[in-house]
């Protein structure tokens, strides 16, 4: 897969933009030149220089040192978001679609429910009850957001279970649990990579919009969209304050677009034969399955 992905221009330009910014962030204490969040009114609005390589802000803090910071922080609460996305929304896609019945209907009118608004209106109105803060940004944003998912999930779940393949499975009398983690979960993993990836964009966005609002990232911690907020009366006489984290912004959302473009390609799996897929079911469900698929 790998090979592939770096046949791929656009794919391999998006993996080399998060390569970049994951860098940036894991190594922010180390490539930073100075501490981002001391306020030092005397070196307020310095150009770019040999001490300050992107300048200083309002506060005479190291534009730089803040962009890269600002890296860890974004990233940080994006991947924690997401990760409490697919642990709620993924379990409640497959028992929806693979119990059916009552579950599945409770499960899918809660969805319809929470999808009726809009995300991030409907993450508005929590962070408004919980309060400012990152945190509480982290988790509106996941409760809002896992419907999604479990909406795909579920889809996906009520299609694969019909393949011969699971109804060879159940005929062996392989439990439900075995099933699920060793035929459905394996078919549902691909798109749903596609789909975490592309998303963790939109989370990056996300997080920088309640930011920039006031509701998310509070001073004096670095975060993109908060510096963008905070540079907002400087923008004609120092747009760089702007600019900078603007530009970071765009560039790791444009990244992980482009990558998860190019994972949508490779793991598609009308590309990958779901012929041969089904025949490497039938050959670990029964000896000498596959050769009588080919036959």
């Amino acid at each position: 897969m790998f090979n592939k992905l770096v046949r791929d221009p656009a794919a391999l330009s998006g993996l080399l933009i998060i390569a970049l910014v994951l860098a940036a962030a894991i190594f922010a204490p180390l490539l930073a030149p100075h501490n981002p969040e001391p306020v030092s009114l005397t070196e307020r609005l310095l150009p770019p220089g040999a001490d300050y390589p992107l300048g200083t802000d309002a506060l005479g803090r190291c534009l730089y040192s803040r962009v890269l910071f600002g890296a860890r922080v974004t990233l940080q609460y994006a991947l924690s978001i997401l990760i409490v996305i697919l642990s709620i929304g993924v379990p409640a896609g497959l028992l929806a679609g693979y119990r059916g019945g009552l579950l599945d209907t409770a499960v899918m009118r809660m969805v319809d429910t929470i999808l009726a608004f809009p995300n991030l209106i409907l993450a508005l109105v929590l962070i408004g009850v919980l309060g400012p803060g990152l945190f509480n940004v982290m988790l509106a944003l996941a409760l809002v957001s896992w419907v999604g998912y479990a909406r795909v999930v579920r889809g996906m779940v009520l299609s694969i279970k019909e393949k011969e393949y699971i109804a060879a499975a159940r005929v062996c009398g392989t439990p439900d649990l075995k099933v699920v983690w060793r035929h459905i979960m394996p078919n549902v993993l691909p798109p749903l990579a596609v789909l975490a990836t592309l998303d963790l964009g939109k989370l990056v966005l996300s997080i920088a919009t309640l930011s920039f609002l006031g509701l998310g990232a509070q001073p004096p911690t670095p975060e993109w969209g908060a510096m963008i907020n905070d540079a907002r009366p400087y923008l004609q006489t120092v747009p760089r304050l702007m600019f900078v984290p603007g530009i970071a912004i765009a560039l790791t959302v444009l990244g992980f677009n482009l990558l998860g473009d190019g994972l949508r390609d490779i793991l598609d799996p009308r590309s990958s034969g779901s012929v041969e897929g089904e025949k490497r079911h039938f050959a670990w469900l029964l000896p000498g399955a596959g050769k009588a698929v080919e036959k």
